[in-house]
């Protein structure tokens, strides 16, 4: 395999927007120094930022633009209750109070985001107690990375498209630049600075609403490389559609319109999963005001309820459940949820006379690379913003806030990466191997642990099915002895989660283990993982 060393200042792993955001802050910073992004597809048209589409994705800020008394203090308590005692306090600060001039800035860049009479438009999303998302019709992220890309360019940032990072160049506990696949080519990035702006990792499961390149290489890079990780088993799910194959969620106007779920044989069953004394109705109002399963409200039983169906062989043929609100007036449909009807129009489906099929689905991971003020891991060198990022959110988070937390954090850890870049003598030649990236194919091979990920990492968790998953894990590593780096890390990711799943014995927030259903008072503390001594993952408590 072709082998090319390239050398820039600061490396930027992505192409969403908290890479967007980051590069430009970097470039924007410091003109003098050489600013690459490196991502696996063309920049601004893969990664999370820019690939869902939603009635409600949006951008959180304390505007209070609604009037209805929005401020710093107010966002800052909503992230903390949301998170559940998990989410670290100091973080959770720079979003409420730096969001809102991250706000005016992408306004200048030329984001339009949605008004009324020439006054920006908030709306309430789920775990917010004020009026504070703003959004750009369907298309928020797409407005977002657009803005940031151009200004970026114009600045001069340098853009390696079609690489897929896959491992970090590090010797002696410091991180110097990265490695990469390029067309059969192994590409070595020498830098002064990284950052991971590369998402999460909701494409190992099979069943998941984010681009292919989500695969977890960004954890596992970390991993290796000694960084320290933190609530893994955090992961956001909710309900979307598998039939037609497109990437949608369904979210919370959706749920207004009171659906009716049915499996295979034509059941409507939610009722079989609720409580005495839980009606279906407070189900459905409580899952109006929250897509992501979460233990916090009974609307849990909605995401519990479709996952047994589909786990007990009684989903769909595309492997969820039929959604219908065929019962809906057409006018009221188009007029409370727009984007929806209209997305699936120009599919050929009216809701009004045809049931879709739906199932949870991974929206994004929560926890991530452990990150401090500046998005600096414990790592020297390595910088991580984003999903790929952990210690922000917690056990749950309101909705809106990933791209909050794209935007704040990208614009510190690119500054921070900027000053690191110009104070640092140059070491990475000393740290570059020479060996070359194993690129053999185990996709294959690899799909019976997929699937495995899919039963024990999913809404429904349980000490067995984790259990069976970390055994299918060892015996593939051990049948298979030249392992490559994209099924390491795909392997790592669904390790160092399920570990963490295992640790944690007791339900929060999007954690939820069937066989310790409740929340623990004592395990108010966030779980860490990083490579044991003798190689091992090793998750423990904070």
């Amino acid at each position: 395999m072709k082998q090319e060393t390239l050398q820039t200042d600061v490396l930027v792993v992505g192409g969403g927007g908290a890479a967007s955001r980051a590069a430009y802050e970097a470039k924007h910073f410091d003109p003098g120094l050489d600013v690459t992004v490196a991502v696996e597809g063309e920049w601004g048209k893969c990664g999370s930022t820019v690939w869902v589409a939603s009635e409600a994705l949006g951008i959180n800020a304390p505007l209070n633009a609604a009037g209805d008394g929005d401020s710093p203090e107010v966002f800052l308590d909503d992230i903390l209750e949301t998170g559940l005692g998990l989410a670290n306090r100091s973080l959770a600060e720079k979003i409420a109070f730096e969001s809102s001039d991250r706000i005016s800035e992408l306004v200048e860049l030329g984001v339009e985001f949605d008004s009324t009479n020439e006054k920006i438009r908030q709306r309430k999303l789920s775990g917010c107690t004020k009026a504070r998302s703003l959004s750009q019709g369907g298309q928020t992220g797409v407005a977002i990375v657009s803005a940031l890309k151009r200004a970026s360019l114009e600045k001069g940032v340098n853009v390696l498209e079609g690489i897929r990072i896959v491992d970090l160049i590090h010797k002696d506990g410091e991180v110097w630049g990265a490695r990469g696949l390029r067309q059969g080519e192994q590409i070595d990035i020498l830098a002064k600075a990284v950052i991971l702006a590369n998402g999460g990792a909701g494409a190992i499961f099979p069943h998941n609403i984010n681009h292919s390149s989500l695969r977890g290489d960004g954890y596992s890079m970390a991993y290796r490389a000694g960084a320290l990780l933190t609530n893994m088993e955090f992961i956001q799910i909710g309900p979307g559609v598998v039939f037609p194959k497109m990437h949608f969620i369904i979210h919370s106007h959706m749920w207004r319109f009171s659906p009716r779920l049915k499996n295979s044989l034509g059941k409507e069953f939610l009722d079989d999963y609720l409580p005495t004394g839980t009606s279906r109705d407070e189900v459905l109002s409580l899952k109006a005001m929250s897509f992501p399963f979460s233990v916090r409200t009974n609307a849990r039983y909605v995401d519990i309820s479709i996952s047994k169906e589909i786990m007990s062989g009684r989903g769909t043929e595309h492997g969820g459940v039929f959604f219908d609100v065929t019962h809906v007036p057409e006018g009221e449909l188009r007029e409370k949820a727009p984007v929806t009807y209209e997305t699936f129009i120009k599919r050929g489906i009216n809701l009004c006379a045809d049931r879709i099929e739906i199932a949870p689905l991974v929206q994004s991971f929560n926890g991530g690379i452990k990150i401090d003020e500046n998005a600096a891991t414990s790592v020297p060198g390595l910088f991580a913003v984003g999903e790929v990022s952990g210690g922000v959110h917690g056990a749950d988070r309101p909705g809106g806030n990933n791209l909050a937390d794209c935007q704040v954090f990208g614009y510190r850890g690119g500054r921070a990466a900027a000053v690191l870049a110009a104070d640092r003598a140059w070491k990475a030649k000393e740290a570059i191997r020479d060996d070359k990236l194993i690129v053999m194919e185990n996709s294959e091979k690899i799909a019976p642990i997929r699937n495995a990920i899919d039963r024990a990492l999913m809404v429904v968790r349980q000490k067995e099915d984790l259990e069976e998953l970390l055994d299918k894990i060892q015996s593939f590593r051990h049948e298979t002895p030249t392992l490559d780096v994209v099924t390491d890390n795909v392997l790592l990711t669904a390790e160092m989660v399920a570990r963490s799943a295992i640790l944690r014995q007791e339900s929060r927030g999007v954690h939820y283990r069937e066989d310790f259903p409740d929340s623990d008072p004592e395990l108010t503390k966030s779980s860490l993982v990083n490579k044991g001594k003798e190689g091992e993952v090793k998750a423990f408590f904070e």
